[in-house]
């Protein structure tokens, strides 16, 4: 049974009274602050943050690069290897009581405390929140730290050495986590500075030595002459000698580069911010994301990297400003001692809709628009260039033209179209080789119209020379013949891939509707089909004049229709040609002749009734059928056909010879075209 405690209303005694508290478990710090850091770059930053804040001069990283620092087992444990990292400064240090009051003091801001400076040179502290010092346990369970600070005295400076382990740190207690004293705590050292040694390592990796260079260097603008960083490879020393970590070098494009010392933010109170720094479009797309762009740093070390000022998509250029724009931002006011924190924990990022972070994002989307005008005729400079290289296309005007003046042309017209390209395509052959196909068949039009003009210059006011215009002359049949021969080049590739289709494909009405479309795969000289008056007309007096006759509907067609047509007409010269198509490897039997036999004769009447289609159609009518076989079983129908055959009332195809016809005329009309080069040679 529950008990309830009493309270007298009346009694004003509240010793018996619990008072409200906030207890807040250890897991707070794994949640908030230790999960934030799981590269080893941003953890080892936060430990050179500290010595910096510590006037450290001299920094050095001890690590094993291009490794993983542990492993899982078969049994899904950890399995240590043995790794440690080490950081090492010739900072100012801690004495045993300066690490237990000030280092070991979670979320303590030194700021508020009045120390928004370093001790000896004053350099504003780009520590704040306090938790940068676990940052290690994002990678690790155990660090190691040995400092030696305080005032000098004749044995040296005083030693501080313990050890801090995550799981003391972790542990789901509101009790004080208590760490084991190193052998050297309370002893002393004849210099001062701090020594950091991770050990006990998750499964993370180390990245090579160009990657961590790249991302130390990303995360501050190292422009102090009295601060630098050496990084040491524990792992092949050999191979990578100790290198000091150099600023981030970019090239960019400097008809783009803007200097922002004289470009304030502005708040919306007309609050003017400084900013340092620049902007620019690199030459090249972002080929490492340290380098990926614009960094921001408040008080030396980063706080965010953007690519668009958090502009919603769909902006003019998003794609050119996402995938080049590229700068550094200082603005210590994102991290001023009196101002409201803007930073997120992990310094990735700010709070882009406080009053600070909207003035600073309108301030980006401005100079994005500027920075875009200056990008894009150095812009379309560099996408032309790319696509000229991937494409090879010098070489391949060479090769298709001899005239060097098409040639020419088709450079010039590389160039502009290259300019204007989809840069995110270029890398697909198929799309480069698409616009190459392009330009190449409109080079020759280029090249005429040129002709054309310079003709004009050249004859003003005088006679043209035979010279001039044979040449003119010249460049008009090769541009005729470029026309033909690119329509010549896509009917071959249409019949290739009909032969695919035409053994597969059962339902003739569809193969009705596609000659109604291209005609010229019945015969390879007929063209695209006119719907003329003659054959608008044709079609709408014979279906009427079959419905009377038969009682029953047909459907010619004349062009794309939606019914199923029964025949397509073509009109060619003088002569009226109705199409009519069985499907592969079917033999035109009696009932088929049967059918048509009708349809002559209903054509015949027609012709003879109506005079004027005598006039359109001087030459006739013809059927022209396909069909792989003829099997007529009946005498009087053989006889009917043969017949047909002879007057020219019909003329028989079969699948095979229909498809070699057109693809052996389209192949030798190209073959021809390829030759029309050597008529200007």
């Amino acid at each position: 049974m529950s008990t309830k405690t009493k309270v007298d209303p009346n009694s004003s005694s509240t010793d018996s009274i619990r008072p409200y508290e906030m207890r807040i478990s250890r897991l707070t710090i794994d949640k908030l602050g230790v999960k934030l850091y799981d590269k080893a770059s941003a953890v080892v930053a936060e430990l050179i943050a500290n010595s910096y804040d510590a006037d450290a001069e001299n920094v050095k990283v001890k690590i094993p690069l291009s490794t993983r620092l542990a492993i899982k087992g078969s049994d899904g444990k950890i399995e240590e290897r043995g790794y440690v990292i080490e950081v090492e400064d010739d900072g100012h240090g801690m004495t045993p009581d300066e690490a237990i009051d000030e280092y070991l003091k979670v979320g303590r801001d030194r700021r508020r405390d009045g120390k928004s400076r370093s001790r000896g040179k004053l350099r504003p502290v780009m520590g704040r929140k306090g938790i940068g010092k676990l940052a290690p346990f994002g990678i690790c369970k155990r660090i190691e730290v040995l400092s030696a600070g305080g005032e000098q005295t004749p044995r040296g400076y005083l030693v501080s050495h313990f050890y801090m382990d995550y799981d003391r740190v972790v542990a789901d207690t509101d009790e004080r986590a208590r760490f084991d004293a190193g052998s050297l705590d309370r002893t002393f050292r004849g210099t001062s500075g701090t020594t950091i040694r991770l050990s006990n390592f998750l499964t993370k990796r180390v990245p090579d030595i160009e990657t961590f260079h790249r991302q130390l260097a990303a995360r501050f603008t190292f422009a102090l002459p009295d601060f630098s960083v050496i990084v040491e490879d524990t792992q092949d020393p050999a191979a990578n000698p100790p290198k000091k970590v150099d600023p981030l070098s970019i090239p960019t494009n400097p008809e783009t580069y803007i200097d922002l010392s004289t470009r304030p933010v502005i708040t919306e109170d007309g609050k003017k911010l400084l900013v340092t720094g620049w902007l620019a479009m690199a030459k090249e797309p972002y080929k490492h994301e340290e380098m990926m762009g614009v960094r921001i740093y408040s008080r030396d070390k980063i706080v965010a990297t953007t690519r668009d000022f958090e502009q919603p998509a769909g902006f003019t250029g998003e794609f050119t400003v996402r995938s080049y724009l590229v700068g550094e931002v200082r603005a210590d006011w994102l991290d001023s001692d009196d101002g409201e924190d803007l930073i997120r924990s992990d310094r990735q990022s700010i709070l882009w809709e406080s009053d600070l972070g909207r003035a600073l994002k309108t301030w980006g989307a401005e100079l994005i628009k500027e920075i875009g005008v200056k990008s894009s005729k150095p812009r379309r400079k560099r996408v032309s260039d790319i696509f000229l290289k991937s494409s090879n296309f010098v070489d391949r005007a060479k090769s298709k033209f001899a005239d060097q003046d098409i040639v020419d042309a088709a450079i010039d017209l590389a160039k502009q179209i290259g300019s204007f390209a989809a840069e995110d395509e270029l890398e697909h052959t198929d799309y480069v080789d698409g616009l190459v196909e392009v330009i190449l068949s409109v080079a020759p039009h280029k090249a005429l119209i040129q002709a054309f003009r310079d003709f004009h210059q050249e004859v003003a006011g005088g006679d043209p020379t035979i010279e001039q215009l044979s040449d003119l002359f010249s460049k008009t049949r090769i541009a005729e013949m470029a026309s033909y021969s690119q329509i010549a080049a896509e009917r071959v590739q249409a019949l290739r891939e009909l032969q695919k289709i035409v053994y597969s494909t059962v339902n003739e009405s569809e193969f009705q509707k596609l000659i109604a479309k291209a005609p010229w795969l019945v015969e390879p000289t007929w063209s695209v089909i006119s719907k003329n008056q003659a054959l608008k007309t044709f079609k709408a007096g014979f279906e009427h004049f079959w419905k009377q006759k038969t009682g029953d509907d047909i459907t010619l067609a004349i062009g794309f229709e939606d019914k199923r047509p029964d025949f397509t007409l073509v009109s060619v010269g003088h002569m009226l040609h109705i199409v009519e198509i069985k499907k592969a490897g079917h033999e035109f039997d009696d009932a088929d002749f049967e059918r048509m036999i009708n349809y002559v004769y209903a054509f015949d009447e027609f012709f003879e009734n109506n005079a004027m289609l005598n006039k359109e159609f001087p030459e006739g009518w013809r059927i022209d059928l396909v069909a792989d076989g003829v099997n007529l079983k009946k005498l009087p129908n053989r006889s009917s056909y043969d017949s047909f055959l002879a007057n020219g009332k019909v003329e028989r195809t079969t699948w095979h010879d229909f498809l070699t016809r057109a693809k052996t005329s389209h192949e030798m009309f190209l073959d021809i075209s390829d030759k029309a080069k050597s008529l200007s040679s």
